[in-house]
């Protein structure tokens, strides 16, 4: 029987721990495996197999802490050399920094240390000195895993050139999704549903914060509701630019045609129900979001950013070539500029990518032949993204020889 170790800090939050949940429940029964978190009360997502703690509270405060960091590498790598020494592990899987780090210093002499990044460099580039430091210790250490897989193409070839890592010593596997399942979801109806009937609905999904971007959507809305007088627009997600954003809506009389709908434990009800999904963020890994619209065949739209947006809406668009300056109509979805990031108050005009992106949104809502292509168009690339085809990848490399 083959046998793994899966590890991250915990099962709770978002993005990469739900696409680790996904794997491990679509894992085949002959395998055995372990997970190990932080902490028993932190395995929020589904699993299965043994489920193993290292006793480590996460604060907040705690984990904004460099000394708590340190302390909590430190701490998994012993236990995981101990770990890797008893119970006979074909392979260590982490994700994520942390978990990353004590993988690999714990060492690989009892089995495979595989490390799987789920940010673009990209997206991480910052003049603080805990950046500067962070990446220079994670240049040292991650050379030394036995494989790297990166969440999407665009980042494997980014960590080839910035860490000058050889092709046999990276690979990329993107996120899988049960898409069955996801529609089955779709049906249950959340605890306070949100009344969108008799309107055009559009849908965005994400943390209210400056990486999803979506003030930029918000501000677009106001042309978009000039062409379409019934679009309604929901933004599922909580986060520190609420107040912002409610300023926004409210200062441009925005009120009946933008909701600030908080979370949702089940997006796919409204996302079904949507005439397109928008999302404008400044970055991503592999946006699980937009991939699960396309699992509820939806019509969608996402600012070119970088990465994972060229790769679920326009697979054969080079993946490190310049970003689009229009709108660009993709096989699978439509991409537009990427916007400025700028916090603008509500007097301040349009930028041109806020423009373009409202031209994205009145297209898709106002051509209805466009509109079901595209909802065709999502329906088969969702086939693509299915967690069995990406689970065999995992497979092949947790099985492949060093």
């Amino acid at each position: 029987m083959k046998k793994v170790l899966f590890v991250i800090r915990t099962l709770s939050d978002d993005g990469a721990e739900r696409a680790l949940s996904n794997i491990i429940t679509h894992f085949p029964d002959d395998w055995e495996i372990d997970l190990l978190l932080n902490n028993y009360d932190l395995a929020e997502f589904p699993y299965k197999g043994n489920l193993l703690s290292l006793d480590i509270s996460n604060t907040k405060e705690r984990k904004s802490s460099p000394f708590f960091v340190v302390w909590e590498i430190v701490k998994r790598a012993k236990y995981l050399r101990r770990l890797k020494k008893e119970n006979g592990y074909d392979a260590c899987v982490s994700f994520l920094d942390s978990s990353n780090i004590s993988n690999v210093i714990s060492g690989s002499k009892y089995c495979k240390t595989i490390i799987s990044i789920r940010v673009s460099m990209i997206s991480k580039e910052s003049k603080s000195l805990y950046r500067y430091g962070a990446n220079a210790l994670m240049r040292g250490v991650y050379n030394r895993a036995n494989k790297i897989v990166a969440v999407s193409k665009e980042i494997e070839e980014d960590m080839k050139l910035k860490f000058k890592l050889a092709d046999k010593k990276i690979t990329s596997i993107v996120n899988g999704y049960d898409y069955k399942q996801i529609l089955k979801q779709s049906e249950l109806a959340p605890e306070h549903v949100i009344d969108t009937s008799g309107r055009k609905l559009v849908v965005t999904v994400g943390r209210l914060n400056e990486q999803k971007g979506q003030w930029h959507l918000i501000r677009a809305f106001k042309e978009v509701i000039k062409k379409e007088p019934t679009a309604l627009l929901l933004v599922l997600g909580t986060g520190e630019l609420q107040e912002y954003y409610e300023t926004i809506i409210r200062e441009n009389d925005l009120q009946n045609h933008v909701i600030l709908g908080g979370y949702c434990k089940n997006p796919f009800w409204y996302e079904i129900k949507a005439d397109v999904f928008v999302l404008p963020s400044m970055y991503e890994g592999f946006p699980n979001v937009l991939a699960e619209a396309i699992c509820c065949e939806v019509p969608c739209i996402a600012t070119d950013f970088h990465s994972g947006a060229r790769e679920i809406l326009a697979p054969d668009m080079d993946i490190m070539g310049e970003r689009v300056a229009s709108v660009t109509e993709a096989p699978y979805g439509v991409l537009t500029p990427l916007c400025s990031g700028k916090q603008y108050n509500a007097i301040e005009p349009l930028e041109d990518a806020e423009r373009q992106l409202a031209d994205a949104v009145i297209m898709m809502l106002s051509d209805e032949a466009k509109n079901q292509y595209y909802r065709k168009q999502s329906k088969i690339r969702r086939e693509n993204l299915s967690i069995d085809e990406i689970v065999q990848e995992w497979i092949r490399v947790i099985e492949e020889k060093n």
